[in-house]
């Protein structure tokens, strides 16, 4: 029996109805996962494998300390200061009174003019007394003829023709005549209003012909030729003012100062302002007034301080600080600011005697960082000054093929174009 052909005998290979075509479309595809696979062992295997010691990444080489900084310091030193005070005063007269009457009685003459200077003693205004002196004229004739009573009974008594009651009454008349008429000089006394001590006499207040009562002003009498100064300081100062120092003060339209000497300090405060009233003496007034407002500068007492410049104390939240040298290192210290002056402030606690302050480059300087101490002519400390180059600072000369050409010749390079 002849063979019989198969089905798929005459498919030629790689037609869809041939089942080993199916299998060869697929090989290429497998071939490919794997060549994939073996490209990434071997990429593991590289990136695994041990690095030499140049391949291997260095670690970067530990910073150079820097340089210690160049600064100026100043010494602190304790000294005597004495501080001073500035308060105001108001100038008064050495001596001053409100001349008035005693008696109530007529004014009959007025001897003193308007801004008069007067002497100790000069009469200035005379008042009516011509009842007074008519009283006093006849105390005086009694007196008189008491004492020639007197006389009488006396040489009576001696024999025995008066009684001593009747001698011992005339001696007493005698006396009380006396003393009346010494009341009544007294009186007529004080119808004459005099100057109780020498100085300018200010405005007349009253005239001739006016009635005058025992009060009435006439006019106000002061001593010029001496002033006195009372200055209010707080009370926190009343013990560190001394009599005896001299003070300064200045006054309004007048540019010259002026000295005073303090004579006497209050022996309590002021309840209302709780301060302490100064007076002073002014020896030579110069044409100024009673009553003129008055700034003044006292002295307190010496007490030692520590001051710095100004300049080394930075402000902070809490005051202020400074940066001290302690061997050769920086220290910030805080500090409390007493007095302030033009150039330098009071140090009131943070430092002591012999500290090393800090003046120089205070806007590079750090605590804990080094410093060096300069000189105030060293032109480094100052932090702003440029450096003179050194040797090692100057470049290092160049192969000979990187010469560099001069400029504008054709060998010199043009920017940007390659070399």
């Amino acid at each position: 029996m002849p063979d019989e052909a198969h089905p798929l005998a005459s498919t030629p290979p790689g037609s869809p109805g041939r089942p080993g075509s199916a299998r060869s479309s697929r090989r290429p595809i497998w071939w490919g996962f794997g060549a994939l696979a073996v490209v990434a062992v071997a990429v593991v295997a590289v990136v695994a494998a041990p690095r030499s010691s140049a391949d291997a990444p260095q670690a970067p080489p530990p910073k150079a300390a820097p340089p210690p900084l160049p600064v100026q310091v100043y010494v602190v030193q304790s000294e005597a200061y004495a501080p001073t005070l500035t308060g105001s005063g108001e100038l008064i007269a050495n001596e001053a009174v409100d001349l008035s009457a005693d008696l109530s009685r007529k004014v009959v003459e007025v001897k003193v003019e308007d801004g008069q200077h007067v002497d100790k003693g000069q009469v200035l205004f005379v008042l009516d007394s011509r009842d007074l002196e008519a009283q006093l004229a006849r105390l005086r004739v009694q007196a008189r003829f008491a004492k020639t009573s007197l006389g009488r009974y006396a040489s009576l008594s001696e024999s025995g023709a008066v009684s001593a009651d009747s001698k011992d009454t005339t001696r007493l008349r005698v006396e009380d005549l006396q003393a009346q008429a010494n009341e009544l000089e007294v009186t007529i006394e004080k119808t004459r209003v005099v100057a109780p001590f020498a100085g300018t006499f200010g405005l007349r207040l009253v005239s001739v012909g006016a009635w005058v009562q025992p009060g009435t002003p006439l006019g106000r009498l002061a001593d010029l030729d001496t002033l006195k100064l009372e200055v209010r300081l707080p009370e926190r100062n009343a013990s560190q003012v001394a009599v005896g120092s001299r003070l300064t003060f200045t006054v309004d339209g007048r540019t010259e100062t002026f000295d005073a000497v303090v004579t006497a300090i209050a022996p309590s405060i002021v309840k209302t302002s709780r301060s302490v009233l100064v007076r002073a003496r002014v020896d030579a007034p110069r044409g100024l007034l009673p009553g003129t407002f008055a700034t003044a500068v006292v002295p307190l007492a010496p007490r030692p301080a520590l001051f710095v410049p100004a300049i080394s104390v930075v402000p902070s939240p809490t005051g202020g600080r400074v940066f001290v040298n302690r061997d050769g290192v920086v220290k910030e210290i805080p500090v409390a600011i007493g007095v302030r002056e033009a150039a330098r402030v009071e140090v009131t606690s943070g430092l002591a005697p012999g500290d090393r302050v800090i003046i120089t480059n205070l806007l590079r300087v750090r605590n804990g960082a080094p410093v060096r101490e300069v000189s105030a002519g060293d032109t480094a400390s100052a932090g702003d000054a440029p450096k003179k180059p050194t040797e090692g600072d100057k470049a290092a000369p160049k192969a000979e093929g990187d010469k560099a050409a001069p400029a504008g010749s054709p060998e010199a390079p043009k920017a940007g174009a390659p070399r």
